[in-house]
């Protein structure tokens, strides 16, 4: 089986990574991430728990080690700002470990726009794909709201206008001639919208004059095994691609519904209904196993509040007891809910957000009928877990305890992992798709 060489850019927490180990332990593929870039502090330490075990090689070294190698990069606390270099050496110990670790055990090159084509291939040799699934804060809505509205237009400078360094990098390894064989990109769907189609399209017209054919889909995770509606747009684009891998958005500006990839989760034992996500367990035994599950809750439940009232009468109610409150909603909302034993469950929820704690949300779990319900001063539903929100992106429980272990990421940087992540279950299909590709 041969080996594909991967470099993560935007890593995030490696959604990528996840779904290329799900298609190794299923013998369809065999991968190496030999590099990846990424800057925020905290993303970068998450992966390293998820990928690595939170394998700490900084045990013992001094400061000044350590802060060498931090003078090299530049990192963010936030994933929107450079950080200063003398904050990152006054990080707690523990956490600069870690951040050490992470990345040299990821070999993290560092931010996009100080990576070379040159230097990449130096430091990681050839590589096979490039995944590209670059910040999307300023396609959205909110962002033209806040006074951005310059979308990912080169040379805007904004977080979305990233996207031209990976043309840069393109362009340097076609002169080293060192174009990897594919290219994968994950985004919103206002990428296409009629403000950002042109610099779309824009982006293909590059890509096709390197040679670089582009299948351009818009997915729903809650087609591929996923609990969670989440539609996005996604491009895989081949090098010399033949006939049955046609740009057909870069001529006609709309997507047309060709070589759509095909749902496996069920083949890879990966699809995951609300009913196996949600975590109702509550119990009062601080011994127990459950008892962390209902700490979580108990985190994840806000104060009450006259907005937070509406917040709860407004969103998808993902789990009752209560029958007359789902009959309610289902006929003021035409859902449909499922009875099991416990309650009512809807089938899916809303797009993961970054917070919970807004409207319109993923989804609210009702705690009326359960030991949770009369928290002093606190409402009677709580919005999803941390760990909720990590598994319905698509990684599993043994992921979150691994992220959560080390104690140094706090729950409103979960929160935005999750948010800021890809759902592994499409991953897995696309990817499994392009293997296909590869094959023919």
């Amino acid at each position: 089986m041969q080996k594909i060489r991967v470099f993560e850019t935007f890593a995030g927490i490696g959604a990528q990574h996840k779904a290329l180990e799900i298609l190794k332990i299923n013998k369809k593929i065999d991968y190496e991430i030999v590099a990846i870039s990424e800057w925020d502090i905290w993303s970068n330490i998450s992966y390293n728990a998820i990928h690595y075990d939170n394998k700490n090689i900084a045990n013992g070294l001094t400061d000044d080690v350590m802060n060498d190698l931090f003078d090299k990069f530049t990192l963010s606390n936030d994933g929107k700002t450079p950080y200063d270099k003398d904050c990152v050496k006054r990080l707690p110990r523990s956490t600069r470990e870690l951040l050490y670790s992470s990345i040299l055990n990821t070999n993290n090159l560092g931010s996009i726009t100080e990576i070379s084509g040159s230097s990449l291939i130096k430091k990681s040799g050839d590589i096979d794909l490039i995944t590209y699934s670059f910040p999307c804060q300023d396609l959205s809505t909110a962002g033209s709201f806040h006074g951005y509205g310059k979308g990912m237009a080169r040379g805007s400078g904004t977080r979305s206008g990233l996207l031209w360094e990976i043309e840069r990098i393109l362009i340097d390894l076609k002169n080293e001639q060192k174009l990897p064989k594919y290219l994968f990109l994950e985004n919103v769907k206002a990428m296409l919208s009629q403000k950002n189609k042109g610099d779309f399209i824009e982006w293909l017209s590059f890509l096709q004059s390197i040679g670089y054919n582009t299948q351009t889909y818009i997915m729903d995770s809650s087609k591929y095994g996923s609990a969670q509606s989440r539609q996005r747009v996604y491009a895989l684009s081949v090098l010399d691609g033949g006939d049955e891998f046609i740009d057909t958005f870069k001529n006609s500006g709309q997507i047309v519904e060709l070589n759509i990839p095909k749902d496996v989760s069920k083949e890879f034992n990966i699809k995951k209904n609300m009913t196996e996500v949600l975590n109702l367990n509550y119990v009062n035994d601080v011994n127990s196993e459950s008892y962390k599950y209902t700490n979580e809750a108990i985190e994840a439940t806000p104060n009450r509040t006259p907005s937070r009232k509406r917040m709860f009468e407004n969103n998808y109610l993902l789990f009752s007891k209560e029958s007359v409150e789902i009959d309610k909603r289902s006929k003021s909302n035409h859902i449909n809910y499922t009875k099991k034993n416990d309650g009512f469950y809807l089938p899916r929820c809303r797009t993961i957000t970054t917070k919970q704690d807004r409207h319109p949300n993923a989804g609210v779990v009702d705690l009326r009928g359960t030991i949770l319900q009369n928290q002093q001063n606190k409402a009677k539903y709580r919005f999803l877990t941390t760990r909720e929100t990590i598994v319905l992106m698509g990684f599993e429980n043994c992921d979150y305890e691994k992220m959560v272990s080390n104690k140094e990421v706090k729950k409103e940087k979960l929160y935005k992992q999750a948010g800021n992540s890809i759902v592994v279950n499409v991953l897995v299909s696309l990817i499994h798709h392009l293997i296909n590709i590869g094959e023919k």
